[in-house]
Order: structure tokens, then C-alpha cells, then sequence
């Protein structure tokens, strides 16, 4: 392989590595966060967003779609914000084996509540990049994103 070559593969890899730093970084921030403020998790807080977005509620395979996690993993995290009472679910009228879950208004406030949160620490944690910078990271990552779905 050229050293241009090797060279690519390094970038790629520090690239890479520089994702996963950030990601948790970030992650963990938001996580501390809200569970301190709200008693919200990222996890929850994904999944109250998703049904935040649909008032009328979302099937379980739609929702478990949107958050890309298994059906299983969905109907757990529905049941514990059900437990929670910032969701509910309902069978379908429809079809007797699907059900759908939507925000409870307890749901509704305490997602409010915490999308300041997360707002607020996103903001933070993204505070060293300029605005030309964020713009520059956000145009590389979208065509990123959009080659990844192109080669599957």
C-alpha cells in the first residue's frame, strides 16, 4: 500500500476513534444531566421524543423502528414509562396484536423539561466549534450518513 494509502487508513481510523470519543463524551454528559434534573435518561428521553413528535401516538414496531432497537427492547422501555406514567399503551382497533403508545401529559411536561436539559448541555459540549466549523462537521457527517445508506 502507498503512503498516501497508510495515511488515509490512519485518518480513517483516528477519525473513528474520534466519533466514539465524542459520542460518549457527549452522551454521558446528557445522561448525568437529565437523570439529576428530570430522572430522564438518554434512553428514555429518545424514546419520549419519538412519541413527543406523533401526539397520536406511535405503533410499537413504528416506535421500535424510529429508535432502531429490536421490538423486545421497545415494549421494555414502553412498559417502564408506563411504570413512570409518562406513557401509555393501547391495543389497536385495528388489530387486536398491535398496540400503540403515545405521552402521557405527565410525559408531555417532563420531555419538555428535559429537552432544556439536553438542549442546554448539547450547547455546551459543542461550544468550542465555531458556527463555520459546526456547519463544515455537519455538511462531512451528512454526506457520510448518506453514502453509508447508499452502500448499505
Amino acid at each position: 500500500m502507498s503512503d498516501a494509502g497508510d495515511s488515509r487508513r490512519q485518518d480513517e481510523r483516528r477519525f473513528w476513534l474520534y466519533v466514539l470519543d465524542v459520542h460518549a463524551e457527549i452522551y454521558g454528559r446528557l445522561n448525568r444531566a437529565m437523570k439529576a434534573e428530570t430522572d430522564i435518561s438518554v434512553t428514555k428521553f429518545d424514546a419520549l421524543a419519538q412519541l413527543y413528535r406523533y401526539p397520536d401516538g406511535l405503533t410499537m414496531s413504528a416506535l421500535s423502528e424510529a429508535l432502531r432497537v429490536t421490538n423486545g427492547n421497545v415494549s421494555g422501555l414502553v412498559a417502564r414509562l408506563e411504570k413512570d406514567g409518562l406513557a401509555e399503551r393501547t391495543m389497536s382497533e385495528q388489530d387486536r396484536r398491535s398496540f400503540t403508545a403515545r405521552l402521557t401529559p405527565e410525559g408531555r411536561e417532563r420531555f419538555e423539561r428535559a429537552l432544556a436539559v439536553h438542549d442546554r448541555v448539547l450547547s455546551h459540549c459543542l461550544d468550542p466549534l465555531t458556527e463555520p466549523d459546526l456547519a463544515e462537521a455537519l455538511g462531512s457527517l451528512r454526506r457520510l450518513n448518506a453514502g453509508l445508506k447508499i452502500t448499505g
